[in-house]
């Protein structure tokens, strides 16, 4: 197994266990701005362990800020949304397919912008990913 198949299954579980927490804290009716808060921090700590560990100078331009402004943006607006709609009594086994679909978003775009090759095996996965959503969510 190749290294970044090896770290995708790594991310994988990991992220799959903090959506299992957040339905957890929303289920325990959690107020969402200080679990944040406290989720923001714990990314903070990784980051600055990473840094250390990797021993790279710091270095912080206008574009990094801005794609990173865009990222915390669109992130934490999606989680924001997935948080109420587990609070809400959504029920995990049905929003995290449909949050999962956010993969297809980003496929798509890197087809368009990174021109990356759109064949019939990736069709057919857009095609079977929609479908298992559909089936998981009923």
């Amino acid at each position: 197994m190749n290294i970044p198949v090896a770290l995708a299954l790594v991310s994988l579980v990991f992220l799959g266990l903090g959506a299992f927490f957040n339905k957890v804290a929303a289920s325990d009716g959690i107020y969402f701005p200080p679990f944040t808060m406290i989720v923001s921090v714990a990314y903070v700590v990784m980051a600055a362990v990473v840094h250390v560990t990797q021993k790279q100078a710091f270095a912080l331009t206008a574009r990094t800020f801005w794609i990173g402004m865009l990222v915390g943006l669109f992130g934490s607006i999606g989680y924001a949304c997935m948080f109420y709609a587990l609070q809400k009594g959504g029920e995990g086994s049905v929003v995290f397919p449909i949050v999962g679909l956010g993969v297809l978003v980003s496929v798509a775009l890197s087809v368009i912008v990174y021109r990356e090759p759109l064949t019939a095996a990736r069709v057919l996965g857009f095609g079977l990913a929609a479908g298992s959503i559909v089936l998981l969510s009923r």
